[in-house]
């Protein structure tokens, strides 16, 4: 694949993703990351929270809330997603996971066309010798699909 089609793909990849979420949220991402390297796909959607959700999300137990709707909204659509962006492109995304963050407004949605992906939280404040890990998830579509009934967190 050439360098011009690889960057077509991923505009298009993009655009896919984007247009889903407007479809689902009535919104659209405040922007879409698309990056192609050794054969695999990373697609990030960065959303922030409507004006209600940053009010609700402003106490512990309205935040509590918006994870968990953000959560469940993404496992169950994920189906979905993933088709949409295959009829679209071609392209078919295997890892994805979810990440809500009530303190920053935001929601950070990653797919990959690797099996899995893996997603690390990195603490605030960066040490002198290095960065701490506050938490890492894991997870492949079907594995994200098959828990849309519980919790909606994939764990190693």
């Amino acid at each position: 694949m050439t360098q011009s089609s690889a960057a077509r793909l991923a505009r298009q990849v993009a655009h896919a993703a984007g247009t889903f979420e407007h479809l689902l949220l009535g919104r659209t991402p405040a922007s879409v990351t698309v990056v192609a390297a050794d054969g695999c796909m990373f697609v990030s959607l960065h959303e922030s929270f409507s004006t209600f959700e940053r009010r609700l999300a402003a106490d512990e137990q309205g935040a509590d809330q918006v994870r968990d709707f953000h959560q469940c909204l993404f496992d169950r659509s994920l189906d979905s997603l993933v088709g949409h962006v295959r009829r679209s492109t071609g392209v078919a995304l295997q890892g994805a996971i979810a990440h809500v963050d009530t303190a920053t407004g935001s929601v950070l949605k990653t797919f990959t066309t690797a099996p899995a992906v893996d997603l690390f939280l990195l603490g605030r404040g960066l040490p002198a010798l290095g960065v701490p890990v506050n938490d890492h998830r894991h997870a492949t579509v079907r594995q994200r699909v098959e828990m849309a009934g519980g919790n909606g967190v994939a764990r190693r």
